[in-house]
């Protein structure tokens, strides 16, 4: 069985709205809406402040739109029960859904939103995601003052908040297919390398979108995918050499992020890590009027601390979610 092919009709992304801790606003800055000083935020805990990221984010949505009552949310993180996202929840005055893909979250969360919106359920929807350091070495690996030593090949949980408004009202992106992908197994168990066993999950979902929309890479003038790392997106491109495809307009929001910090080993990852970098980019090629068409492609670790200690497989997945820019937006 191939992967599901959705394809909307007049959905469109009109507005988003980027906030990071100063470390992940390095090379990005000029596209962030709101830097916080470090991952605490003046909270008491990070998962405070992760909440605190997330609803300085959709305030900033809500002023940059003029929207602050939409129809519904879609969104989640990487807490247990999504516990972040479920206590902004609590201040919102419209319905709600959870998702949870791990770093796969916020793309997930913007095809539900265009499914909705196509099928003239809502005429918008408000996707958002987010993602702390601290929140996520305690909820999956150890308590930060634990000290333990680190892995090369790992990559670094971005700490930010990323949301947008989707909707039929037309605008410069319009959101036109999306493919969810398929729960994959290739009997990985190290939650320390989890850039190389995602980009198996990538190759698939992306060749599936492919083959369903009679579409090549050629197609694109960007196919970025959420957070692979530097290890990760090697894998991918040898994935696709094999086939004899060269995927040059290739890159990795896991890879930008740090740029090449080793601070960071194999680059940043977490649920926000797609959202900051491939928000921007898209701030971006609107600027520079170099890109038409753009794949973004959330990638997954479906792994829990006691499927890892338990030495479990990981389930892996990736979705993705196709835009268009229009630069005449009479047609």
């Amino acid at each position: 069985m191939k992967n599901i092919l959705i394809t909307f009709n007049e959905v469109y992304l009109n507005e988003t709205s980027i906030v990071t801790s100063k470390k992940e606003s390095k090379y990005l800055d000029k596209y962030i809406d709101y830097i916080y000083k470090d991952e605490l935020a003046n909270e008491d805990s990070y998962e405070q402040a992760e909440a605190q990221f997330l609803k300085t984010s959709l305030l900033i949505l809500y002023k940059k739109t003029g929207n602050y009552h939409p129809e519904i949310y879609f969104g989640g993180d990487l807490t247990s029960q999504l516990f972040v996202s479920h206590q902004v929840g609590m201040q919102l005055d419209s319905s709600f859904v959870g998702v949870y893909s791990a770093c796969a979250t916020l793309i997930l969360s913007m095809i539900l939103s265009s499914i909705f919106v196509s099928n003239k359920i809502v005429n918008n929807s408000i996707s958002f995601t987010s993602s702390n350091y601290g929140s996520a070495e305690r909820q999956f690996r150890y308590p930060l003052d634990y000290g333990g030593q680190k892995k090369d090949t790992t990559t670094i949980t971005s700490t930010g908040a990323v949301s947008c408004l989707i909707s039929n009202k037309k605008s410069e992106i319009r959101i036109t297919k999306a493919t969810i992908g398929k729960i994959e197994d290739i009997s990985w168990s190290d939650a320390l390398d989890m850039g190389s066993p995602m980009a198996y999950a990538a190759y698939r979902t992306i060749k599936s979108h492919f083959e369903n929309t009679k579409t090549t890479n050629r197609d694109y003038d960007l196919i970025l995918t959420g957070d692979l790392s530097s290890l990760g997106s090697k894998v991918l491109i040898d994935l696709f050499k094999y086939e004899g495809i060269e995927l040059y307009n290739h890159l990795d929001c896991g890879k930008i992020l740090f740029g090449e910090d080793k601070r960071y080993f194999c680059g940043g990852s977490g649920c926000a890590c797609i959202g900051i970098v491939g928000f921007s980019y898209l701030k971006k090629m609107i600027e520079e009027g170099n890109y038409k068409k753009v794949l973004l492609v959330g990638t997954g670790s479906l792994h829990s601390k006691i499927s890892v200690d338990q030495k479990e497989d990981i389930p892996l997945v990736s979705h993705c979610i196709e835009l268009e820019v229009l630069y005449d937006l009479s047609k």
